[in-house]
């Protein structure tokens, strides 16, 4: 049975409904949900072979690439070479390596101990932001992960990429080494964590920098506290930088593309799943059946509704209820009177009322939320003062 609780007398009908329609909402549903599934599946698959937003990317504008650095570096002069394999990488260093720094980032991971290995030795200078256990035995033996980094971090070493710095965001990863000469900086706290550690080898010819405080590089966090200096410091102490991110193309088995990485049947499947789930979006999308007109022969005076309630509250003796449920409606009233909003407290509403008629506030608040009627002569006498009080409220606000 359906009520109408605001006018005495309406018939309820529903209009411009199409027939079938909690089976149409939930086919559209459906078919919504497999094109987002679909789509983030491209997605997917556009972020294993693409580089285009790739963290740490040096074209990536985003939040997490590397452009800002990567432009300002240039504009200092230094020569920026992108490398997307292994092979292209070394072979930028090899032009000059005693002139030339790589930096890699390596989140996948896609790279080996003995290719981390060939890749530290071709060039003077190496900083790997962020390496895995693996990487870590191959270029810095000793030198494990403690933990993640934030917040801001203190040099504590006299590295020439921090003598003029203070503090930077080092957000990232920590490490810890018990490699006695290796150079620890960039510590978090009291924590044997450091945002950086630095290895020599070959009577110091060749050093390797494990960078751990990530954040300092990105476009969001280049400009905060001495992250430029750091970074520009740190990555442009030779006239050549090679900026190396490994990809499925250095995966030692296979040429690395997506389908060498799959068996055979992988893409012609998706593809049909993909036209499937296209048709099915279409075919259950479209409108089922015309517009139909629905009348429900029950009429329901609202004095039923009302009177039904009261009876229940009287059957239960709830008499607290009931006048409660009389005092949110006086309340709702009043603030409306008052001008005040929805939102105004019972306080304000009391307050408000004792100014513009001349009350007592606590005899108010007595009537309006504190008194507890004990028997039915008494809930009839304050559903009477809370009629009162919203007729004086009424009278007060009147204009004359």
């Amino acid at each position: 049975m359906t009520t109408t609780a605001n006018r005495p007398d309406v018939r309820q009908r529903t209009s411009g409904r199409p027939a079938g329609g909690a089976s149409r909402s939930r086919a559209a549903l459906i078919a919504a949900g497999v094109v987002v599934v679909i789509v983030f599946a491209i997605l997917a698959i556009v972020g294993i072979t693409g580089r285009g937003g790739q963290a740490l990317s040096a074209t990536s504008t985003g939040p997490d690439g590397a452009a800002a650095l990567v432009s300002v570096l240039r504009q200092h002069g230094i020569e920026v070479v992108e490398a997307p394999t292994l092979a292209e990488a070394r072979s930028a260093a090899a032009d000059d390596p005693s002139s030339t720094t790589v930096l890699a980032y390596d989140p996948g991971p896609y790279l080996t101990p003995s290719q981390w290995k060939r890749l530290a030795g071709s060039a003077s200078r190496t900083v790997v932001v962020q390496p895995d256990a693996g990487a870590l035995d191959a270029l810095a033996p000793g030198t494990t992960i403690r933990g993640d980094l934030a917040g801001t971090l203190s040099p504590g070493c006299d590295l020439p990429a921090l003598r003029k710095t203070r503090e930077i965001t080092g957000s990232g990863t920590g490490y810890t080494t018990t490699d006695s000469s290796a150079v620890r900086c960039l510590s978090a706290g009291t924590s044997a964590s450091y945002g950086l550690v630095q290895v020599s080898r070959d009577g110091g010819e060749h050093t390797t920098t494990i960078l751990g405080a990530s954040g300092a590089l990105t476009n969001s966090s280049i400009t905060d506290d001495d992250n430029a200096a750091f970074a520009l410091t740190l990555l442009g102490q030779t006239d050549r930088l090679v900026w190396y991110l490994p990809s499925v193309d250095d995966l030692p088995n296979g040429s690395g593309s997506f389908a060498s990485l799959t068996p055979g049947w992988v893409t012609p499947s998706v593809v049909l799943l993909a036209a499937a789930a296209l048709a099915a979006a279409f075919w259950r999308g479209r409108r089922l059946g015309p517009l139909v007109v629905e009348n429900l022969p029950v009429v329901v005076r609202s004095t039923e509704t009302m009177e039904g309630r009261a009876r229940l509250y009287e059957r239960g003796e709830n008499r607290r209820h009931a006048l409660d449920q009389l005092r949110i409606g006086t309340l709702g009233r009043l603030a409306a009177l008052l001008g005040l909003g929805r939102a105004a407290g019972v306080d304000e509403v009391v307050l408000r009322t004792a100014d513009l008629i001349g009350a007592d506030p606590r005899q108010l608040r007595h009537v309006l939320v504190d008194a507890d009627p004990q028997d039915d002569r008494h809930l009839l006498a304050l559903s009477d003062s809370l009629r009162d009080l919203e007729g004086a409220v009424a009278r007060a606000v009147r204009p004359r």
